[in-house]
Parts: C-alpha cells; sequence; structure tokens
C-alpha cells in the first residue's frame, strides 16, 4: 500500500543552493493543501501536488515578472524565442494551441542563439539521461537563458549573470513531495515532471505576454487547429513574433501569471472534488483485468504524453500495450484487431472523445476509460463499460483572456490530462 505522511514542507536548505532567485514560499493555502492530503487518498494526493506547485508560483510573481520584462525587451528588440531541453517540454510549447506563434524548437538549422536571444529551458531532475543540449551550451552563447528546473535540484555552481532560474517548487521526484520524513511520501506512485514543469513554463508564457504589452507590444498567440477551418490564422500568425498592427494596452506586472495560474487552480480543484470517484472507479477496472490477465491498454494522443514515455518515473508496469497512434477510424481499426472481452482501454487524448472507437471496444466487451475534454454521447455515456473522466479543461483549451485580442493563451490540456492520468495510475499502483 502507498503511505501518505505530512509533517511539514521542504527545509528552505534543500531548495536554495546555487538557485539565484533565493526566494521559497508556499503560501498559507498551500500548506493547508498539504495538511489535507493527509485524509485523502492517492488521487487527491496528485492534485494537491500540482496546487502547491500553484501556490508557491503565486509566492513568485514578482520574480517571474522580472524574468519576463527582461526577455520582453531582447524580443521587442528583434531577439529570438528559442524552446530547449526536455523534448516533452518542448512539444508542449512548441505550435501549441494558445502560444506563441514565434517560439522556435532548439536547435533550428537556419539559426543559432545569440546575444540578443532568449531559450526557455525547461530540466527535470533526475533523469535516466540528460536532455539532447544542456544549459550551460546555450548560456555561452549570451543568450538569456531562462532555465525552469525542480526546486530540488541543484546546480553544480551559481549560474551565469545570463541564466535566471524559475524553480519549480516540490516537483515529483524520489517521492511526490521528496525524500524525507517531512514530506508528502507516496513511493508506489508515478514520478512525473511534466504537469508541474508545464505550470511554470505556461506561468512564464503568461507573464510575458503582459510584459510585452508594458512595451506596447502583442506577441502573437495561435488558436486551436480545431477552432481554424482550413488553417487561415494558422498561416497568418505562423512563425510570428508580434502582431504588427496592434498596439494593446499595458497590463501590471504579475497580471497574467496570477490570471493563468487562478484558472489552473479552478481546474485542478474540480478534477479534486468531482473526479476522484471515477478515477477510483478507473483504477479498480485496470486492476480487475490485469489480476484476470487481460490487457490494459494505454492510448496515449497528441503533444506531451506520447512524449513522457520511457521516461522515469513512468507507470508502463500498469499496461500491457502503450499506443501512440491515431485515433478515429485507424484506431478503431487497431481495437478491432487487437481487444477482446474482459481488457481495459485507456485513451488520454484532447479534443477527441471518439465515441466509436469506445463502442468498437464495447461491442467486443472491454472496458472503456476516456480523458479528453469532450464527453461521451448520452448513448455511449449509458454503455456500463464506458466510464468518462473529465479533466475539467475548455474545448478551446487555452484560458487566459487577452483584451483586445482575437485568441486566449496558454493551454490547460496537458497540464490537466496529465495530472488526472498520473491520479489514475497512482490509485491502481495504491490498490495493488
Amino acid at each position: 500500500m502507498a503511505t501518505r505522511i505530512v509533517r511539514g514542507v521542504f527545509p528552505s536548505s534543500v531548495l536554495h543552493s546555487a538557485i539565484r532567485i533565493p526566494h521559497f514560499a508556499i503560501s498559507l493555502s498551500g500548506l493547508l493543501l498539504m495538511a489535507s492530503a493527509a485524509f485523502a487518498g492517492p488521487a487527491e494526493d496528485y492534485v494537491t501536488v500540482q496546487l502547491v506547485v500553484v501556490s508557491d508560483l503565486e509566492a513568485r510573481l514578482n520574480e517571474v515578472a522580472t524574468i519576463a520584462d527582461l526577455a520582453a525587451k531582447r524580443l521587442v528588440a528583434g531577439g529570438q524565442l528559442y524552446l530547449a531541453g526536455e523534448p516533452g517540454m518542448v512539444a508542449e510549447l512548441n505550435v501549441r494551441a494558445g502560444g506563441l506563434c514565434g517560439a522556435k524548437a532548439y536547435p533550428d538549422a537556419k539559426k543559432q542563439p545569440t546575444a540578443a536571444d532568449v531559450v526557455l529551458f525547461s530540466r527535470y531532475w533526475p533523469t535516466r539521461k540528460p536532455p539532447p543540449h544542456h544549459w550551460t551550451e546555450l548560456a555561452a552563447t549570451q543568450a538569456l537563458v531562462v532555465l525552469v528546473t525542480p526546486g530540488k535540484a541543484t546546480l553544480r555552481s551559481a549560474p551565469p549573470e545570463n541564466v535566471l532560474v524559475i524553480p519549480v517548487a516540490n516537483a515529483p521526484g524520489g517521492s511526490m513531495l521528496g525524500d524525507g520524513p517531512e514530506d508528502i511520501v507516496i513511493p508506489r506512485g508515478p514520478r512525473t515532471y511534466a504537469q508541474a514543469l508545464a505550470i511554470a513554463q505556461w506561468t512564464f508564457v503568461a507573464e510575458l505576454l503582459g510584459a510585452g504589452r508594458r512595451q506596447g507590444k502583442q506577441l502573437a498567440v495561435y488558436l486551436s487547429i480545431h477552432l481554424d477551418p482550413g488553417g487561415k490564422r494558422f498561416a497568418r500568425t505562423h512563425g510570428l513574433m508580434f502582431e504588427p498592427d496592434l498596439r494593446p494596452e499595458p497590463v501590471p506586472r504579475g497580471e497574467y501569471a496570477k490570471a493563468f495560474l487562478g484558472h489552473v487552480r479552478t481546474a485542478l480543484e474540480a478534477v479534486q472534488r468531482d473526479e476522484a470517484g471515477k478515477i477510483r472507479q478507473a483504477a479498480a477496472w485496470l486492476r480487475e483485468a490485469r489480476a484476470a490477465g487481460h490487457k490494459v491498454v494505454r492510448h496515449l494522443h497528441g503533444h506531451l504524453p506520447p512524449a513522457e514515455v520511457g521516461l522515469p518515473g513512468d507507470p508502463a508496469s500498469l499496461f500491457t500495450d502503450t499506443v501512440t497512434g491515431e485515433v478515429g477510424a485507424k484506431g478503431a481499426e487497431w481495437i478491432r484487431k487487437n481487444l477482446g472481452q474482459g481488457d481495459v482501454y485507456l485513451l488520454v487524448a484532447y479534443q477527441q472523445n471518439e465515441d466509436a472507437m469506445a463502442a468498437a471496444a464495447n461491442a467486443l466487451g472491454a472496458r472503456t476509460i476516456f480523458l479528453t475534454s469532450l464527453p461521451p454521447s448520452p448513448e455511449q455515456a449509458k454503455n456500463p463499460l464506458h466510464l468518462y473522466i473529465n479533466p475539467h479543461w475548455p474545448l478551446t483549451d487555452a484560458c487566459l483572456d487577452l483584451s483586445g485580442y482575437d485568441v486566449k493563451a496558454c493551454p490547460l490540456s496537458a497540464i490537466m490530462g496529465m495530472t488526472a492520468f498520473s491520479a489514475l495510475c497512482a490509485e491502481a499502483l495504491a490498490g495493488q
């Protein structure tokens, strides 16, 4: 059985070593959230971890705004924004609904970073292998490197002046909130960093949008391709750093980051409040199928989820098969060829619910668990072999309102989908 221990918070000495932003604060709400985890199950605990991340970032709004202002100055002066580090985090921010049209994945074959540029670099800790390019390599270019990394991680030496660190409090590592007796510990839970770092990176993007507005510029933001018939808007804004004809009103420091974190908190609380029972039911289905020798399949579709497969802490042992292929007709074809009576099929996706896929699996006697933003049809919802878990992010995906602009920014989908998925896996592991 997994254990849950709540006695305090991280000792500050663990977090301050070699991090140039020395402030580590968890608000009273964060402490209360951690305390409440002692009386909940693994599903609630996993959501609580992300709520603590939100609370810590809320306490850091001034530091995040300062870094965003420095980055915006370089971009307004003609600099490029690069995304580097963990492949999953690059995939999460690159060519993404609600993300920045001008951001480019590093390395870019046409251009390398210079002292005029900004690099947003994500770093998991620990990892089985380091990211493809180390942040020190990029720091040597004299670009402004914004390093997003778990707060527990220590740097071997003080970073140079052009490296600014946004530490992510309590990103799941050796345990839920650390390795010591004062932490919330769930030894058998999936130990992924993705959700926590995604929250921090999108918080920075939100504040970068505000910093641009403080300099009279609107950073171009992608519209969800599902809401862009024919891709007309995509074609207009793809690769565009700033909207050329828009002069937006300035916004106060920290306003956009705070607003985005508020959306994240609301969605996390909704999952914790409304979905925990269904998550436990889904976990029971996984355990029952495994105990009976049936297949337990996870289908991870789009952007971040497939990129996390195989990383340290990936709960792959729960599943007999991992699918990362297409949904729709091809997905239904795979189901008909590979599933049978008593199997369980879990879909973690975005705007796709794919009733036809669920119906195909159910017709074979397989149970289906769908974790997407689009609920099933009324007919499919009545099927006792089908279970829908709502990750509580909107069909628009992006949630941050930008006054005077035609789209919202900063998506919730990967944050919420991965959190609910991890919560489900934690429940399944805890019941073994």
